[in-house]
């Protein structure tokens, strides 16, 4: 009878989702004990198939099944990583691969439906997920974990807002007034207290449930920082053992597994950490700090660049001086996008630019974390073989250049 109710409210919310009478940005989520859930037995789980319903079993409804629902493409392709060959597994992911991130998401009247029954929602936190409170209006015993609540304050670095409907948002201590580009200086965030100070409050006062904090207070991509995807990685392998303890011993193999290969990549590129010198970086996009940060390249300047038209001719001028004003550096941009402004950027300023892939869409494949990485660490070693012993290689104009550049 509950689970005729349930599925009852989630039909009428998604009526009201297409009469435009709910939005998907709302409040952060709430997270319930991950002890609470059930666990699960049964027959083995298929990697291949509709991303909807993923397993090797005929019956998805059984009362033995474990379902598992993640809100977006990097935590998908982790639990393809930690359930696999694990019995009687459902897992789904609830927005397209081809979403990115999550930061505008309008929830859509089949992801309230596919959250029935749902024993665990894997959710990013930090506000990726805006919508959140929607989703637990509807399911308000839903177990949701958050991946950051596996990290450490100190493993954290501050966020952005992000617009909503084309509203201007703050963006730290070096906001342009354009309505287009948000921008976040590394100097201004030294030499001012305010926006740190903030940060750090909120972090401390969120006592390591990190998940919760709302979005602009802490930059949530931390997956694109190795050590810290397997930090979450062991995290979530912990909460899959305590909620399906008869699988607890197969979700630490594929954990162990997984974070070998995870090693084994970094290690063909733990020369990066020791290149000198390291070129400077402007960043167009936010994502992209945390690896950064992990190899130990300076982030000069951070404009959060979503879109690749609609700037005004004074935007373009601004952003431009905002480039140049970085000094001798590199940009990156992210490969969702054209990289029409990263060029035109190239152009204007001289300045060397690659192409980086945040790991926020793609094919529904194990290795697509592994695959990402591989190449976005690949992008770094041709920039820093290009920098080192060479300043004026950053000088030449875009298409002077060669390596991993965007064209």
């Amino acid at each position: 009878m509950n689970k005729i109710i349930r599925y009852m409210t989630a039909m009428c919310l998604t009526l009201a989702l297409c009469a435009g009478l709910l939005t998907g940005c709302g409040w952060p989520g709430r997270k319930t004990d991950a002890g609470t859930g059930t666990g699960a037995e049964g027959a083995s789980m298929s990697q291949e198939g509709s991303p909807q319903t993923e397993s090797g079993s005929p019956d998805q409804s059984g009362e033995n099944t474990f379902k598992i629902v993640t809100s977006f493409y990097p935590l998908y392709i982790m639990m393809m990583n930690l359930t696999d060959g694990v019995e009687n597994v459902q897992l789904a992911n609830m927005a397209e691969p081809q979403t990115g991130c999550l930061h505008d998401y309008q929830l859509r009247p089949k992801d309230l439906v596919s959250l029935e029954g749902a024993d665990l929602f894997l959710a990013n936190g930090g506000g990726m997920e805006e919508f959140l409170s929607d989703v637990l209006d509807t399911y308000p015993e839903l177990t949701v974990v958050y991946a950051l609540d596996g990290l450490h304050e100190e493993d954290l670095l501050p966020g952005e807002e992000h617009a909503h409907d084309g509203h201007d948002h703050s963006h730290g201590e070096a906001e342009t007034g354009a309505g287009n580009i948000h921008t976040e200086s590394a100097g201004n965030a030294v030499e001012t207290s305010g926006a740190g100070e903030a940060f750090q409050e909120e972090v401390d006062e969120a006592e390591g449930h990190f998940g919760e904090l709302t979005s602009g207070v802490v930059n949530s991509h931390t997956w694109l920082d190795p050590s810290l995807y397997i930090e979450e990685i062991r995290y979530i392998s912990s909460v899959l053992g305590e909620m399906d303890p008869e699988n607890r011993e197969r979700y630490e193999e594929n954990c162990a597994s997984y974070i070998g290969k995870i090693d084994q990549l970094t290690a063909e590129y733990e020369d990066l950490t020791e290149a000198e010198p390291k070129k400077g970086c402007v960043l167009l996009h936010e994502s992209f700090a945390y690896l950064a940060s992990a190899y130990g390249f300076p982030v000069m300047e951070t404009v959060d660049v979503e879109k690749d038209s609609g700037f005004s001719a004074r935007e373009i001028r601004q952003l431009i001086d905002l480039v140049r004003e970085a000094g001798d550096a590199m940009i990156i941009s992210d490969s969702q996008y054209s990289g029409r402004i990263s060029g035109l950027l190239a152009e204007e300023t001289g300045l060397a630019t690659y192409q980086m892939d945040s790991g926020v869409s793609g094919e529904y494949e194990k290795d697509a974390w592994l695959d990402a990485m591989r190449g976005n660490l690949e992008t770094l070693r041709t920039a820093s073989e290009m920098t080192s012993g060479s300043v004026a290689a950053s000088e030449k104009p875009a298409d002077s250049e060669t390596g991993s550049r965007e064209e």
